[in-house]
């Protein structure tokens, strides 16, 4: 009977995580006999003697090709870890990770900023997975008075789940299906995906939701519009650009006699892969009809921006935009976010700090995503609704959190000094959390 005589590291050497992170790659692990000939059905012991990390069994078995896998937590300090797999006692393979230093990774003032408590969001999604993203809110009137939030499902980021849908609250806490309304407002038609959706609270007292259609190489803004924001009519183009000009909109009418102002993300033909974006402004008279795109000065030094959210802060006349990013020279698995103030939504006063990073929440360990927020009518607190996902069983699963906190609390973890960033090398193994096409 063959005898196992070596271990082979297959994969998962050498990897960067940070403390307490999932490594992105699995660690695979190919036992030979002495002619060289693979060993199915061996046990391997595994040990982690390095680092204070853990894996999910600390024993696995060699499949028909030899092969055995495991993933591999990292511990919570820096520096070298390891990993140890042994057949019988006496034949042994090392692998070994880095992590960084957790005051690198996770800097002081963040962690004891109130954002560290936000809490999770439970939504009933029409797919029962209660995966959610781009969430965006509005305060309705009229017929329509409340607080609704439109977002998208995205169960283990399956764009064919990534419909927009609404959702009502009384309080802005407690979201339900609104009585009478069935989601997905909207449904893609094959081959499209729709994301992105952005809800403006109309002069007329009505309710408008923009989204984006991504087919045929085209980004195709659409808007659906409805009174009680339980009855949509049927969604009409209104604009119309190649892929990807036009990521994330978000639309804005400061006042009921005031013109209407979109905002979003262009990121050329590489779309989630885009080594730089522009932020671009476009204006109309009646929300329809939109002018030719101008660019405005929102720029993050060593990030690249992916989506934006921006509001009308009456209580201070000022817009805030929200934008999340990446760093530049990676995809978008997006680990920061941002926020500005301009007073005409032309002229941008940009900040060193991003106000929320990876591991805000522990659902939010691998990507940070398009968030949105709200503040009180004086404007001296706010609210955030925060997107992001975790990696779990090779697929991201996506969640929604939410977080108030003082306005003057929020501008100065914004104000501080810029302090590191989550690194590339870690993100730049993430796989892109968006479809071919790109969001």
């Amino acid at each position: 009977m063959p005898v196992a005589a070596s271990v082979v590291v297959l994969s998962g050497n050498d990897q960067t995580a940070d403390p307490e992170d999932v490594l992105p790659d699995t660690v695979r692990f190919k036992v030979l006999d002495a002619d060289g000939h693979i060993m199915p059905g061996t046990a391997l012991s595994l040990s982690v003697p390095i680092g204070g990390g853990k894996v999910p069994a600390l024993t696995i078995t060699t499949d028909s090709t030899g092969v055995a896998r495991t993933i591999w937590t990292m511990g919570a300090s820096g520096g070298v870890q390891q990993l140890e797999a042994r057949v019988n006692d006496a034949l042994m393979a090392t692998v070994t990770a880095h992590t960084c230093d957790p005051q690198e990774c996770f800097p002081l003032e963040h962690l004891s900023s109130t954002l560290s408590n936000a809490t999770l969001v439970t939504l009933s999604t029409y797919d029962s997975s209660g995966q959610a993203v781009h969430p965006d809110i509005v305060r309705g009137h009229g017929a329509a008075t409340g607080f609704w939030l439109a977002i998208t499902p995205y169960p283990g980021g399956n764009a064919a789940f990534e419909n927009p849908s609404i959702f009502f609250s009384s309080d802005a806490s407690t979201w339900k299906v609104p009585a009478g309304a069935t989601n997905p407002i909207v449904k893609a038609a094959v081959p499209e995906y729709l994301s992105d959706p952005d809800l403006v609270a109309a002069g007329d007292q009505s309710v408008w939701m923009y989204y984006r259609s991504v087919a045929n190489s085209q980004n195709v803004i659409k808007v659906t519009r409805s009174i009680d924001g339980v009855h949509w009519d049927s969604a009409r183009d209104v604009i119309v650009v190649p892929s990807h000009q036009l990521v994330s909109p978000s639309v804005v009418r400061a006042a009921p006699q005031a013109k209407w102002q979109m905002w979003s993300v262009n990121a050329g033909p590489q779309g989630c892969s885009a080594p730089l974006t522009t932020i671009e402004r476009r204006t109309s008279t009646d929300g329809l009809k939109w002018s030719a795109p101008l660019p405005i000065n929102i720029d993050q030094p060593g990030q690249t921006i992916w989506h934006i959210d921006v509001q009308w802060i009456a209580a201070r006349n000022e817009y805030w935009a929200l934008y999340n990013t990446y760093p530049s020279g990676t995809s978008c698995a997006t680990n920061a976010l941002f926020i500005a103030r301009s007073p005409d939504g032309v002229n941008w006063t940009t900040y060193p700090s991003p106000i929320a990073r990876l591991g805000v929440v522990s659902a939010f360990r691998h990507l940070l995503y398009r968030s949105t927020f709200m503040t009180n009518p004086k404007a001296t607190t706010v609210k955030l609704w925060l997107s992001g996902a975790e990696m779990v069983n090779n697929a991201y699963s996506w969640k929604t959190a939410t977080v108030s906190t003082t306005v003057d609390g929020l501008f100065a973890i914004a104000s501080a000094p810029a302090t590191l960033l989550r690194t590339a090398p870690y993100l730049g193994k993430l796989p892109p959390p968006e479809p071919d096409e790109g969001h």
